[in-house]
């Protein structure tokens, strides 16, 4: 039993198709050539990126690389240049209540910030807590 792609227009063996239960005669329309090529398209990584940061903070994987540039390839907050993390990819930081995109982070302060809620008032805290179990504090 023979069957035409829809994408190729070529006709070929029913065993050249996927099995899709849902379709008529159990086979995909789509041969197994034809779907293969279709998703290695829709995997592209940069495209994938792109996606991510236009769906989570409004922004292009363009803007985003604008960001990296204007900021030196470092961390807005303690300056590395190393990204660190999963991806080793910089982390947006952004106003989790308005959205509003502030600058790119290490993964490192990020999950600080993230601790911390944003607060300032927990930061210092923290501060306090580090210089007065620091062995290099300054006597008063």
């Amino acid at each position: 039993m023979d069957r035409t792609c829809f994408r190729c227009k070529k006709t070929k063996d029913i065993s050249k198709f996927y099995t899709d239960k849902s379709k008529t005669g159990g086979r995909n329309y789509e041969c197994k050539n034809c779907t293969k090529a279709r998703v290695k398209a829709t995997r592209d990584p940069e495209r994938a990126r792109d996606l991510f940061y236009r769906r989570n903070y409004g922004i292009s994987l363009a803007d985003f690389n604008r960001m990296v540039l204007l900021q030196g390839t470092k961390c807005a907050c303690c300056g590395t240049s190393k990204p660190g993390g999963k991806h080793n990819q910089w982390c947006v930081d952004h106003n989790h209540v308005t959205g509003d995109i502030r600058e790119l982070l290490c993964k490192d302060c990020n999950i600080v910030l993230g601790i911390v809620r944003d607060s300032p008032e927990h930061l210092q805290r923290l501060t306090e807590y580090v210089l007065k179990h620091s062995k290099h504090r300054v006597a008063k």
